[in-house]
């Protein structure tokens, strides 16, 4: 495949940089795999391993660039979101957490708002009320101990997380407690020891339903500073604007309270974009390596079937009176005229083999190459049983040919009954489901029957 001088010049500028003992580690590895591969020449091996080293290297490089583009437009899109008006969840979808930020000079602060959905008229099912009140309890005392021991400002939340119900709240003295759940003018002026007791009712309505209760609220001496108070406030401003708008679909956030900016934190994705790109990339790359692994597998594979019959046209051709040079070159016509033929490895090496016998090295030399360069012993057995009839002539030679035809047919037969044996182990889980699928068939009218449906 030729690439674009854009694409290829980049990448080339690329590998200059890259330590040389990596490009060797990584041509070693790549040319072990390949060497399985229907490769005949040490050129081609080399080709086949430059050309697979920067195919790699231009997947990973634009790859790269490609993501750096992605998240780089993910961010621009972000920055021109609109931070002030926030979309409320339709009715049924529930509440949802908007994450703020308050700023003053240098101090931040985060501060969660809880969006309530768009209110319309419906009913629920009426929750536990001792549960409801239990947990908004925890939910009101915020920051502080217990509603016994209050020094800062309590959380009015309108709604609590997985009840349908909106809740209001009423002090009886808002000179301890006010209506926000800040500290009233008595609660912020009180002395070391002093505390000041009232009266806190609550409503919980939705529907039809309406639940009371009044819980008493002691408040101690605060202990939180200015800059603490001045986002508690702004908080509470938060509350209420976010009370007043129910009706709207929209919530608008207040730009500014008493110095305070409050935006919208930004709910960022660039890292887990990026990061999730790159192992994707990554996954890209390693897999390309493992196909060399896979590629050597099935060339191995394809070699061992194909080895009966190379047997066999040995065995012909040789019976019939040529020698050995004279069969390889037979079988490697035969093999270079078949218009719709596939490359496989075997026969490729007997092409090798009739080259170099043509170019005029020694029939045992040639031999004793070929074997060599395969991994399976069954050949290598073969290159020496060819030896062996080279050396003692052709009724001998003869019948040790039929001898290793015979043991080639054999060692076919075990071929086809171990991928048999693997076909139906792959089977097995087919079966096994299927089965599961009728036994719930079978049972499924039992079950419905003794529940009496």
């Amino acid at each position: 495949m030729s690439y674009s001088p854009f694409f290829r010049k980049p990448v080339k500028q690329l590998a200059k940089w890259v330590p040389v003992s990596w490009k060797k580690y990584m041509e070693e590895k790549v040319k072990a795999a390949l060497k399985e591969q229907c490769t005949e020449t040490d050129e081609q091996l080399r080709r086949k391993t430059e050309s697979f080293l920067f195919r790699q290297g231009m997947l990973f490089f634009w790859g790269l660039i490609l993501l750096g583009m992605v998240c780089f437009t993910v961010m621009v899109l972000q920055q021109r979101e609109e931070q002030t008006r926030i979309k409320r969840n339709p009715f049924g979808a529930g509440q949802k957490a908007i994450t703020l930020q308050m700023k003053k000079e240098k101090k931040e602060k985060k501060y969660t708002l809880l969006l309530g959905e768009q209110r319309l008229s419906a009913t629920e099912e009426e929750k536990l009320k001792k549960k409801f009140f239990q947990q908004l309890e925890r939910k009101m005392r915020g920051k502080n101990l217990s509603l016994k021991k209050v020094d800062r400002m309590l959380s009015f939340p309108d709604m609590l997380a997985h009840w349908p119900f909106y809740i209001t709240y009423v002090p009886e003295k808002t000179e301890v407690i006010r209506m926000d759940g800040s500290l009233g003018k008595k609660g912020k002026t009180m002395k070391e020891g002093d505390y000041a007791e009232t009266a806190l009712q609550v409503t919980a309505e939705y529907g039809d339903y309406r639940w009371r209760k009044t819980f008493l609220v002691r408040v101690v001496p605060p202990k939180e500073n200015p800059e603490e108070a001045v986002f508690a406030r702004a908080a509470a401003r938060l509350q209420q604007e976010e009370k007043k708008t129910r009706n709207h679909l929209e919530y608008i956030l207040p730009g500014e309270e008493e110095g305070v900016l409050i935006r919208r934190e930004k709910e960022s994705l660039l890292p887990e974009l990026f990061f999730s790109g790159l192992s994707m990339l990554s996954l890209v790359i390693v897999h390309g390596f493992f196909s060399l692994k896979e590629g050597e597998k099935k060339c191995r594979k394809e070699t061992l079937k194909d080895f009966p019959t190379i047997v066999h046209l040995l065995t012909l051709y040789m019976g019939a009176g040529l020698s050995l040079a004279s069969a390889v070159e037979r079988i490697a016509t035969d093999y270079q005229g078949d218009p719709g033929r596939k490359k496989r490895y075997a026969f490729e090496e007997l092409l090798r083999m009739d080259r170099q016998l043509k170019l005029g090295t020694g029939q045992k030399e040639a031999c004793m190459q070929w074997g060599k360069r395969f991994k399976e012993p069954v050949y290598q057995k073969l290159a020496l049983m060819l030896l062996q009839v080279t050396a003692k002539g052709s009724r001998e030679g003869r019948l040790l040919m039929e001898q290793m035809e015979r043991e080639a047919f054999r060692y076919r037969l075990d071929m086809a009954k171990k991928e048999g044996e693997e076909a139906a182990t792959k089977l097995l889980f087919p079966m096994i489901l299927l089965l599961c699928m009728v036994m719930i068939l079978v049972m499924f009218p039992a079950i419905l029957r003794f529940q009496g449906i």
